[in-house]
Protein backbone atom coordinates (compact mmCIF):
# COMPACT_ATOMS: atom_id res chain seq x y z
CA UNK A 1 0.00 0.00 0.00
CA UNK A 2 1.25 3.48 -1.20
CA UNK A 3 2.42 5.83 1.49
CA UNK A 4 1.51 9.01 2.27
CA UNK A 5 3.74 12.23 2.48
CA UNK A 6 3.69 15.59 4.14
CA UNK A 7 3.61 19.02 2.24
CA UNK A 8 6.62 20.17 4.34
CA UNK A 9 8.56 16.78 2.87
CA UNK A 10 7.57 17.01 -0.23
CA UNK A 11 8.48 20.75 -0.58
CA UNK A 12 11.95 19.52 1.34
CA UNK A 13 12.88 16.67 -1.81
CA UNK A 14 12.08 19.34 -4.15
CA UNK A 15 14.52 22.24 -3.04
CA UNK A 16 17.26 20.08 -2.65
CA UNK A 17 16.70 18.54 -6.27
CA UNK A 18 15.93 14.94 -5.31
CA UNK A 19 14.97 12.59 -8.00
CA UNK A 20 11.11 11.91 -8.72
CA UNK A 21 8.20 11.96 -10.53
CA UNK A 22 5.55 14.65 -9.12
CA UNK A 23 2.24 12.99 -11.09
CA UNK A 24 -1.03 15.54 -10.92
CA UNK A 25 -4.05 13.07 -11.40
CA UNK A 26 -6.51 15.93 -11.75
CA UNK A 27 -8.30 16.99 -14.35
CA UNK A 28 -6.71 20.14 -16.77
CA UNK A 29 -9.35 22.10 -15.93
CA UNK A 30 -8.53 21.92 -11.98
CA UNK A 31 -4.70 21.45 -13.17
CA UNK A 32 -4.30 25.00 -14.48
CA UNK A 33 -5.23 27.42 -12.48
CA UNK A 34 -3.16 25.85 -9.51
CA UNK A 35 -0.46 23.57 -9.05
CA UNK A 36 2.66 22.62 -7.54
CA UNK A 37 5.36 24.06 -9.39
CA UNK A 38 7.13 20.67 -11.43
CA UNK A 39 4.00 18.72 -11.52
CA UNK A 40 2.90 16.85 -14.46
CA UNK A 41 -0.33 16.73 -15.30
CA UNK A 42 -1.39 13.18 -16.06
CA UNK A 43 -5.47 12.94 -15.36
CA UNK A 44 -6.51 9.60 -14.02
CA UNK A 45 -8.35 8.04 -16.97
CA UNK A 46 -5.08 8.48 -18.81
CA UNK A 47 -2.72 7.13 -16.14
CA UNK A 48 -2.85 3.87 -17.74
CA UNK A 49 -1.70 4.67 -20.99
CA UNK A 50 0.98 7.26 -20.51
CA UNK A 51 2.58 6.55 -17.35
CA UNK A 52 4.92 3.99 -18.65
CA UNK A 53 6.57 6.27 -20.97
CA UNK A 54 6.06 9.64 -18.85
CA UNK A 55 8.01 7.46 -16.26
CA UNK A 56 9.73 4.47 -17.71
CA UNK A 57 11.54 3.69 -14.56
CA UNK A 58 9.65 1.19 -12.08
CA UNK A 59 12.00 1.99 -9.32
CA UNK A 60 12.27 5.73 -9.01
CA UNK A 61 10.62 7.60 -6.26
CA UNK A 62 6.73 8.89 -7.45
CA UNK A 63 4.47 11.56 -5.65
CA UNK A 64 0.91 11.43 -6.82
CA UNK A 65 -1.09 14.41 -6.51
CA UNK A 66 -4.62 15.87 -6.11
CA UNK A 67 -7.01 18.15 -4.63
CA UNK A 68 -7.39 16.66 -1.48
CA UNK A 69 -5.71 13.31 -1.62
CA UNK A 70 -9.20 10.81 -2.78
CA UNK A 71 -8.53 10.31 -6.60
CA UNK A 72 -4.06 10.57 -5.61
CA UNK A 73 -4.81 6.82 -3.26
CA UNK A 74 -6.59 5.40 -6.15
CA UNK A 75 -4.02 6.67 -8.71
CA UNK A 76 -1.14 5.17 -6.43
CA UNK A 77 -2.89 1.76 -6.29
CA UNK A 78 -3.12 1.59 -9.88
CA UNK A 79 0.83 2.56 -9.84
CA UNK A 80 1.39 0.01 -7.45
CA UNK A 81 -0.24 -2.78 -9.95
CA UNK A 82 1.54 -1.64 -13.02
CA UNK A 83 4.79 -2.43 -11.06
CA UNK A 84 6.26 0.69 -9.73
CA UNK A 85 7.72 0.19 -5.82
CA UNK A 86 7.98 3.49 -4.42
CA UNK A 87 4.53 5.29 -4.86
CA UNK A 88 3.29 8.28 -2.33
CA UNK A 89 0.38 10.38 -1.81
CA UNK A 90 0.79 13.51 -1.21
CA UNK A 91 -1.22 14.06 2.07
CA UNK A 92 -4.50 16.52 2.13
CA UNK A 93 -3.58 17.32 -1.90
CA UNK A 94 -2.61 20.91 -3.20
CA UNK A 95 -5.57 22.19 -1.08
CA UNK A 96 -3.14 20.98 2.13
CA UNK A 97 0.24 22.15 0.08
CA UNK A 98 -1.75 25.68 -0.46
CA UNK A 99 -2.66 25.67 3.04
CA UNK A 100 0.28 25.59 4.45
CA UNK A 101 1.48 28.52 2.05
CA UNK A 102 3.78 26.62 0.07
CA UNK A 103 3.61 27.91 -3.73
CA UNK A 104 1.67 26.93 -6.43
CA UNK A 105 1.74 28.44 -10.32
CA UNK A 106 -0.93 28.68 -12.58
CA UNK A 107 -1.36 27.63 -16.25
CA UNK A 108 0.44 24.63 -18.63
CA UNK A 109 4.08 24.38 -19.89
CA UNK A 110 5.26 27.28 -17.97
CA UNK A 111 8.75 26.53 -17.73
CA UNK A 112 9.01 26.23 -21.38
CA UNK A 113 6.76 29.59 -22.03
CA UNK A 114 9.20 31.55 -18.94
CA UNK A 115 12.35 30.13 -20.96
CA UNK A 116 10.91 31.89 -24.30
CA UNK A 117 10.32 35.03 -22.27
CA UNK A 118 13.71 35.02 -21.25
CA UNK A 119 15.15 34.35 -25.16
CA UNK A 120 13.35 36.69 -26.29
CA UNK A 121 14.48 39.68 -23.58
CA UNK A 122 18.20 38.82 -23.17
CA UNK A 123 19.05 38.15 -27.12
CA UNK A 124 16.70 40.93 -28.41
CA UNK A 125 14.80 38.91 -30.77
CA UNK A 126 13.12 40.88 -33.08
CA UNK A 127 9.14 40.91 -33.20
CA UNK A 128 6.27 42.04 -35.39
CA UNK A 129 2.62 42.30 -34.65
CA UNK A 130 -0.33 41.27 -37.06
CA UNK A 131 -1.27 44.22 -37.49
CA UNK A 132 1.94 45.10 -39.21
CA UNK A 133 2.48 41.68 -40.82
CA UNK A 134 -0.95 41.99 -42.38
CA UNK A 135 -0.11 45.73 -43.72
CA UNK A 136 3.48 44.54 -45.40
CA UNK A 137 1.25 41.69 -47.20
CA UNK A 138 -1.41 44.28 -48.56
CA UNK A 139 1.79 46.59 -49.53
CA UNK A 140 2.93 43.33 -51.52
CA UNK A 141 6.29 43.12 -49.45
CA UNK A 142 8.68 40.41 -50.04
CA UNK A 143 8.27 37.54 -46.99
CA UNK A 144 8.68 34.54 -46.27
CA UNK A 145 6.65 33.56 -43.02
CA UNK A 146 7.31 29.74 -41.42
CA UNK A 147 4.85 28.05 -38.89
CA UNK A 148 7.04 26.18 -36.64
CA UNK A 149 4.49 24.13 -35.50
CA UNK A 150 3.29 20.77 -36.35
CA UNK A 151 1.74 20.22 -39.91
CA UNK A 152 -1.42 18.85 -38.03
CA UNK A 153 -1.40 22.32 -36.37
CA UNK A 154 -1.12 24.24 -39.46
CA UNK A 155 -3.42 22.38 -41.88
CA UNK A 156 -6.19 23.23 -39.41
CA UNK A 157 -5.04 26.92 -39.91
CA UNK A 158 -2.34 29.11 -40.53
CA UNK A 159 -0.89 32.92 -41.32
CA UNK A 160 -2.57 33.28 -44.67
CA UNK A 161 0.56 32.59 -47.00
CA UNK A 162 2.67 31.25 -44.71
CA UNK A 163 3.89 27.65 -44.99
CA UNK A 164 4.80 24.66 -42.83
CA UNK A 165 8.35 24.77 -40.97
CA UNK A 166 8.47 22.69 -37.97
CA UNK A 167 10.92 24.33 -35.50
CA UNK A 168 12.91 21.65 -35.03
CA UNK A 169 13.31 21.68 -38.81
CA UNK A 170 14.59 25.06 -38.99
CA UNK A 171 18.42 24.86 -39.24
CA UNK A 172 18.21 21.99 -41.55
CA UNK A 173 15.88 23.25 -43.91
CA UNK A 174 16.24 26.88 -44.02
CA UNK A 175 18.75 27.49 -46.68
CA UNK A 176 17.04 26.12 -48.76
CA UNK A 177 13.68 27.69 -47.90
CA UNK A 178 15.30 30.89 -48.55
CA UNK A 179 17.43 30.75 -51.11
CA UNK A 180 15.53 32.00 -54.09
CA UNK A 181 14.05 35.28 -52.25
CA UNK A 182 17.62 36.22 -50.45
CA UNK A 183 16.18 39.60 -49.88
CA UNK A 184 12.44 38.71 -48.22
CA UNK A 185 11.99 39.02 -44.37
CA UNK A 186 11.58 35.55 -42.35
CA UNK A 187 8.59 35.96 -40.11
CA UNK A 188 8.21 33.13 -37.70
CA UNK A 189 5.32 32.18 -36.21
CA UNK A 190 3.43 29.31 -34.17
CA UNK A 191 0.45 29.41 -31.83
CA UNK A 192 1.18 31.43 -29.52
CA UNK A 193 4.81 33.15 -28.42
CA UNK A 194 7.02 30.52 -27.35
CA UNK A 195 7.69 28.29 -30.52
CA UNK A 196 7.72 31.34 -32.75
CA UNK A 197 10.68 33.08 -30.71
CA UNK A 198 12.85 30.02 -30.21
CA UNK A 199 12.57 29.76 -33.93
CA UNK A 200 13.44 33.08 -34.74
CA UNK A 201 16.25 33.33 -32.03
CA UNK A 202 17.70 30.25 -33.98
CA UNK A 203 17.69 31.75 -37.52
CA UNK A 204 19.35 34.82 -35.75
CA UNK A 205 22.03 32.98 -34.55
CA UNK A 206 22.45 31.16 -37.98
CA UNK A 207 23.25 35.47 -38.79
CA UNK A 208 20.28 35.49 -40.83
CA UNK A 209 19.15 38.85 -41.45
CA UNK A 210 15.80 40.24 -41.89
CA UNK A 211 13.93 37.68 -39.35
CA UNK A 212 11.19 38.50 -36.87
CA UNK A 213 9.15 36.75 -34.42
CA UNK A 214 5.01 37.09 -34.84
CA UNK A 215 3.98 38.31 -31.57
CA UNK A 216 1.61 36.29 -30.34
CA UNK A 217 0.94 34.03 -33.20
CA UNK A 218 -2.15 33.22 -35.05
CA UNK A 219 -4.01 34.33 -31.41
CA UNK A 220 -2.43 37.48 -31.82
CA UNK A 221 -3.83 37.15 -35.67
CA UNK A 222 -7.41 36.09 -34.43
CA UNK A 223 -7.61 38.91 -31.97
CA UNK A 224 -6.46 41.70 -34.35
CA UNK A 225 -9.57 40.36 -36.06
CA UNK A 226 -7.96 39.12 -38.84
CA UNK A 227 -8.89 35.73 -40.74
CA UNK A 228 -6.93 33.00 -41.02
CA UNK A 229 -6.06 30.38 -43.12
CA UNK A 230 -7.72 26.87 -43.07
CA UNK A 231 -6.72 23.28 -44.96
CA UNK A 232 -3.33 25.13 -46.40
CA UNK A 233 -1.17 21.75 -47.67
CA UNK A 234 1.84 23.81 -47.71
CA UNK A 235 3.94 21.32 -45.39
CA UNK A 236 6.19 19.08 -47.87
CA UNK A 237 9.49 19.30 -46.67
CA UNK A 238 11.83 18.66 -49.35
CA UNK A 239 14.90 16.55 -49.08
CA UNK A 240 17.96 19.19 -47.78
CA UNK A 241 20.12 19.91 -50.21
CA UNK A 242 24.21 19.41 -49.93
CA UNK A 243 24.75 23.13 -49.11
CA UNK A 244 21.85 23.22 -46.96
CA UNK A 245 22.21 20.10 -44.85
CA UNK A 246 26.52 21.79 -44.97
CA UNK A 247 25.39 24.93 -43.50
CA UNK A 248 22.82 22.97 -41.16
CA UNK A 249 25.71 20.87 -39.77
CA UNK A 250 28.10 23.40 -39.46
CA UNK A 251 25.76 25.51 -37.29
CA UNK A 252 24.80 22.47 -34.92
CA UNK A 253 28.68 22.23 -34.67
CA UNK A 254 29.31 25.53 -33.76
CA UNK A 255 25.94 25.95 -31.80
CA UNK A 256 26.97 22.74 -29.53
CA UNK A 257 30.87 24.33 -28.92
CA UNK A 258 29.17 27.25 -27.81
CA UNK A 259 26.72 25.90 -25.58
CA UNK A 260 28.62 22.43 -24.08
CA UNK A 261 26.56 20.45 -25.77
CA UNK A 262 27.76 16.62 -24.78
CA UNK A 263 27.76 13.78 -27.36
CA UNK A 264 27.36 10.08 -26.85
CA UNK A 265 29.20 7.36 -29.14
CA UNK A 266 27.11 4.53 -29.82
CA UNK A 267 28.59 2.25 -27.43
CA UNK A 268 28.24 5.03 -24.79
CA UNK A 269 24.49 5.05 -25.42
CA UNK A 270 24.38 1.45 -25.74
CA UNK A 271 25.82 0.75 -22.04
CA UNK A 272 23.39 3.96 -20.74
CA UNK A 273 20.11 2.07 -22.19
CA UNK A 274 21.44 -1.00 -20.45
CA UNK A 275 21.21 1.08 -17.29
CA UNK A 276 17.20 2.24 -17.87
CA UNK A 277 16.06 -0.57 -15.86
CA UNK A 278 17.62 0.86 -12.74
CA UNK A 279 17.66 4.80 -13.41
CA UNK A 280 15.48 7.23 -15.45
CA UNK A 281 16.48 7.43 -19.65
CA UNK A 282 14.85 8.93 -21.59
CA UNK A 283 16.07 7.85 -25.41
CA UNK A 284 14.36 10.67 -27.43
CA UNK A 285 14.30 10.70 -31.86
CA UNK A 286 13.85 14.24 -32.66
CA UNK A 287 13.49 13.61 -36.31
CA UNK A 288 9.97 14.06 -38.68
CA UNK A 289 7.27 11.37 -38.48
CA UNK A 290 7.69 9.67 -41.46
CA UNK A 291 11.91 9.62 -40.66
CA UNK A 292 11.26 7.88 -37.13
CA UNK A 293 8.73 5.52 -39.55
CA UNK A 294 11.27 4.35 -42.14
CA UNK A 295 13.80 3.70 -39.12
CA UNK A 296 14.55 4.18 -35.37
CA UNK A 297 16.68 2.90 -32.62
CA UNK A 298 14.85 0.39 -30.68
CA UNK A 299 12.88 1.74 -27.38
CA UNK A 300 13.54 5.33 -28.71
CA UNK A 301 10.41 7.52 -28.93
CA UNK A 302 9.33 9.53 -31.32
CA UNK A 303 9.14 13.40 -30.77
CA UNK A 304 9.50 15.98 -33.65
CA UNK A 305 11.20 18.61 -31.81
CA UNK A 306 8.04 21.64 -32.49
CA UNK A 307 5.20 20.31 -31.29
CA UNK A 308 4.54 19.45 -28.00
CA UNK A 309 5.57 15.91 -27.55
CA UNK A 310 2.85 13.43 -26.08
CA UNK A 311 5.07 12.39 -23.56
CA UNK A 312 5.95 15.90 -22.25
CA UNK A 313 4.03 17.69 -19.64
CA UNK A 314 5.20 20.83 -17.93
CA UNK A 315 8.53 19.68 -17.61
CA UNK A 316 10.29 15.77 -17.48
CA UNK A 317 8.10 14.17 -15.40
CA UNK A 318 11.01 12.71 -13.35
CA UNK A 319 11.62 16.49 -13.26
CA UNK A 320 14.11 16.78 -10.49
CA UNK A 321 16.82 13.90 -12.18
CA UNK A 322 20.31 15.33 -12.56
CA UNK A 323 21.52 14.76 -16.64
CA UNK A 324 23.67 12.09 -15.20
CA UNK A 325 21.06 9.74 -14.96
CA UNK A 326 18.09 11.40 -17.09
CA UNK A 327 19.46 11.31 -20.17
CA UNK A 328 18.05 13.14 -23.43
CA UNK A 329 19.85 11.20 -26.39
CA UNK A 330 19.02 12.87 -29.98
CA UNK A 331 18.70 10.59 -32.57
CA UNK A 332 21.41 12.13 -35.22
CA UNK A 333 20.55 12.73 -38.79
CA UNK A 334 22.90 15.43 -39.84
Amino acid sequence: MASEITAAALAKLLDTGATLALIDVREPGEYNPAHIAGSSSVPRRQLESRIGRLVPCRRVDVVVCDDNGRRAALAARTLERLGYRRVAVLQGGVNRWASENLPTEWGMNVPSKDFGERVEVEHQVPTIDADELARRQQRGDELIILDTRTPEEFRRFCIPGGRSAPGGELALRIHDLVRARPGATIVVNCAGRTRSIIGARVLQRMRLPNVVSLRNGTSGWLLAGLELERGAERVDLPEPSAEGRAAGEAFAARIAAEDGVRTLAVGELQALMKRAGDETVYLIDVRTREEYTRGHIPASGGCPVGRPCSARTTRWPCARAPWSSAATAPCARR
